[in-house]
């Protein structure tokens, strides 16, 4: 009878060995720097989730004063254009009531000059027509 081949029992032997040597010397350490890792990679992440946030909230309310400083400045300056808007509207206003007036004192001036120039020209035409008369028929006419 033959002893059976004990090889692969000196196998088995060595294989849990190293399994316990390399479980106790580098598996356990290993899982514990990745776990540590893992775990400072997760508190990162909340951080950066908890900055991300911060700066939304930081932004909208930068927007919002940023909004109400532009709804000012557009109030502001249409005060502005309004009120020159006003000033100019009565500007022109007085302008052209400065142009009416102007114009019908120089209207009148026009027909007083034009009246005179026809009361001159009526009495200029009767002695002018005297003096054609006078031409035309070679004597003098009364």
């Amino acid at each position: 009878m033959q002893l059976p081949d004990l090889s692969l029992l000196l196998v088995m032997a060595v294989f849990w060995a190293t399994y316990a040597v390399l479980r106790v010397f580098v598996f356990t350490p290993l899982g514990r720097i990745l776990g540590e890792r893992e775990a400072a990679t997760a508190a990162a992440a909340g951080a950066l989730e908890a900055a991300v946030g911060r700066e939304r909230e930081t932004l909208a309310a930068v927007d919002q004063k940023l909004t109400a400083a532009r709804r000012a400045a557009m109030s502001a300056r249409e005060a502005v254009r309004q009120s020159a808007s006003a000033r100019r509207q009565g500007i022109v206003d007085a302008a052209r009531e400065e142009a009416r007036a102007s114009a019908e004192e120089y209207q009148k001036k026009l027909e007083a000059e034009a009246a005179a120039a026809r009361e001159e020209l009526r009495r200029g035409a009767s002695v002018i027509a005297g003096e054609i008369a006078e031409l035309a028929l070679g004597r003098k006419v009364a």
